[in-house]
């Protein structure tokens, strides 16, 4: 009788297990190591003792299964008979996933090992371990990487915010001194009636706004004192409307609003929220330098809190600016500090609300939620 290469392979593998498996002469143990050999096709031909425990299957159950119905088949090649990627005539070592028979998934190493016997490639042994722990070990240590790297970009987004500090105050300083002195004197020129009386008022509404600048740079520095009182949120966002109604027209922006409460109350200082609203309005007008339509919502949410949005039909925010908005000095605009939303940000954490920015090439959402007052 003539056998065909398939048929000759089969028969020499049942040779070697029964000569290497049954008789105890195998280098593995049965008991210790969960251990399989499959041939060419991906069947399993015998499974060590320790697999039981290990996946579940009894023995026999193994015995008429092939590779495709144990590990899952993603791990495994087109044929479904070895591993992707992998050659089977090769010592070999790597991560696979097992279907154990409760229907979960087992996170496991294999250690392939081929067979050669008479001069044949015949299969491989498939040593099999558990790495479920050592796994969870990995995304651990993975996790605590994360953490460490936020601990320091956090860390180093402070040493600027404290040097953007520094600067800010120094800056402030040099300024207020000459800034004081030319009010003055202008002051004494408006009391004498010399010169055009509107070219003086233009000259101090100016200097008025140079002042506020400064304020502005002091916040960064050394945060004003704040008053805190019960802040009625509609009242307040409708007085920033109405100081940015004329920056809107002469824009081509047209302002709608909705409000989905009455009569809603936070804490805080009055000022400083009108001076975030104002910052994130105006950046949303300029957002738009054709015109369009910006929107603001308010709205109760559960826990307590209220969020204000502000969303703009501009070209949106690239993502990879996106990550950098709020950071000192970081600015996109040809004159611009980057300091109007750090200072903006830092006054929301001091408020204990929280800033979200969402952005796409439709616009740009700036939600803002501070806690509602309560008498309790």
């Amino acid at each position: 009788m003539v056998m065909h290469g398939t048929d000759r392979k089969s028969v020499l593998l049942k040779v070697y297990r029964d000569t290497n498996m049954d008789k105890d002469f195998s280098i593995l143990s049965k008991n210790r190591d969960a251990f399989i050999l499959v041939d060419l096709e991906g069947k399993i031909e015998y499974s060590s003792h320790a697999c039981e425990p290990l996946l579940g299957y009894s023995r026999d159950t193994l015995h008429q299964i092939t590779l495709n119905k144990l590990f899952v088949s993603d791990y495994l090649n087109q044929e479904q008979t070895f591993f992707k990627g992998r050659e089977q005539e090769k010592l070999d070592n790597f991560d696979a996933q097992v279907q154990v028979i409760e229907g979960s998934i087992l996170d496991v190493n294999v250690t392939s090992i081929p067979i050669f016997f008479e001069q044949e490639h015949l299969g491989s042994y498939l040593v099999i371990k558990d790495i479920t722990s050592i796994k969870q070990n990995r995304l651990a240590m993975e996790r605590e990487k994360e953490y460490h790297a936020l601990i320091n970009n956090l860390s180093r987004l402070s040493e600027k915010q404290a040097t953007a500090g520094q600067l800010a105050a120094g800056i402030a300083h040099e300024i207020r001194n000459p800034i004081t002195a030319i009010k003055g004197f202008l002051h004494l020129l408006m009391g004498e009636n010399v010169g055009n009386r509107i070219y003086f008022e233009i000259i101090n509404s100016e200097i008025d706004r140079i002042e506020e600048i400064l304020k502005e740079l002091m916040v960064l520095a050394k945060p004003n004192k704040q008053k805190y009182e019960r802040v009625n949120i509609q009242s307040l966002l409708e007085q920033v409307i109405t100081l940015m109604a004329s920056q809107a027209l002469l824009n081509n922006i047209q302002i709608e609003t909705q409000y989905n409460f009455t009569n809603t109350w936070i804490i805080g200082d009055n000022n400083q929220l009108k001076q975030v609203f104002i910052n994130y309005i105006k950046n949303a007008i300029e957002a738009m330098p054709e015109g369009g339509m910006l929107c603001i919502n308010a709205r109760p949410l559960v826990g307590g809190k209220v969020r204000v949005s502000i969303t703009d039909q501009g070209s949106g925010i690239p993502e990879d600016i996106l990550n950098q908005i709020g950071q000192p000095f970081f600015t996109t605009k040809e004159n611009g500090t980057g300091l109007g939303l750090l200072v903006s940000r830092q006054i929301i954490k001091e408020h204990k609300g929280d800033l979200i920015i969402e952005s796409s090439r439709n616009g740009t959402t700036i939600h803002v939620e501070f806690p509602l007052f309560s008498e309790q």
